[in-house]
């Protein structure tokens, strides 16, 4: 599913864009997960460590889960760290930790939130989930 979206990186690592670093080790690693409720339906956000991003799955009936979506805010284009070894801020959120979901009755803004912490770039970030005909995470 990575590789569909993001051929031509889908196996790098946290710190590397060098296509197949991890081709011999994990490939990209469910490492966080959050569950929330919107209108009724349950959705399971998953943080990928290594490439980065979050998969969603609508799992209101397990045994017919259905992937939704796969979110990465990553900036493939630039370096994830600087010459002095430090995060590059510019190169977008890298290796999610720890998830949280906030449902709208409970968030300050009144809109269903998922919170990520991520390792890698040492950022936060918060996404507002929102319902189309899919599940919509956006910054």
């Amino acid at each position: 599913m990575v590789g569909e979206g993001f051929p031509k990186v889908f196996n790098v690592s946290n710190d590397s864009l060098k296509k197949e670093k991890r081709s011999r080790s994990k490939g990209p690693e469910p490492e966080g997960l959050a569950i929330g409720e919107i209108d009724g339906r349950t959705y399971a956000f998953i943080g990928l460590e290594r490439i980065g991003g979050i998969m969603v799955y609508d799992i209101t009936e397990p045994e017919q889960s259905q992937h939704i979506g796969y979110y990465n805010n990553r900036r493939f284009d630039l370096p994830a760290t600087l010459a002095d070894g430090s995060s590059n801020p510019e190169a977008g959120d890298s290796g999610p930790e720890g998830l949280l979901f906030i449902p709208k009755q409970q968030s300050p803004t009144g809109t269903n939130l998922l919170i990520v912490g991520n390792e890698t770039s040492g950022t936060t970030t918060v996404w507002e989930v929102a319902l189309s005909d899919e599940v919509v995470l956006g910054d």
